[in-house]
């Protein structure tokens, strides 16, 4: 009974933050699209980069403050304010359902801390590994290309129990 309703929990919010992340990485695709056509004709076995335009260390510092505010609001220790977030993401998914979410993986699967995050050949985008104390929980976190870099999407991954 108890694993079924963490797994419905965990569910819905990887389904609420998905609906969100999909948002970002669309618009973002869609604003990036005649930049991407240009490098593939460039040169087509090159990795993707950030936007020439996007200042790496402001974006991936306001990143790395992104996600600990996650974090933070995963824990339980605060809330996330709604400012945290561009407004294509809270038209898809409100700031009561993030904080909604956020609280299931907390009641799913204890307390969490960032472990590990992967390398990304953009600033504006990565994944974290998130040990919990009964699993591990990834996740993925994006942020707009230009100041204040509020969230642009999260995906929450179904965990991995320990």
């Amino acid at each position: 009974m108890s694993f079924t309703k963490t797994r419905h929990a965990l569910c819905l919010s990887t389904l609420l933050a998905t609906a969100g992340f999909m948002t970002g990485a669309q618009a973002q695709a869609q604003t990036d699209a005649p930049a991407a056509d240009n490098a593939k004709a460039a040169a087509p076995t090159a990795a993707p980069a950030a936007p020439a335009n996007v200042d790496a260390q402001a974006a991936d510092a306001a990143l790395r403050k992104r996600l600990q505010a996650v974090v933070t609001a995963i824990e339980g220790k605060s809330k996330l304010a709604a400012s945290n977030f561009n407004e294509e993401f809270l038209k898809q998914s409100p700031i009561d359902n993030v904080q909604k979410a956020l609280e299931s993986i907390r009641t799913g699967v204890g307390s969490c801390q960032a472990a590990g995050r992967m390398e990304s050949t953009t600033p504006l985008a990565t994944s974290v590994l998130l040990n919990c104390t009964k699993g591990f929980v990834p996740m993925e976190l994006a942020v707009e290309p230009k100041p204040p870099y509020r969230i642009s999407g999260i995906l929450l991954r179904p965990a991995f129990w320990k």
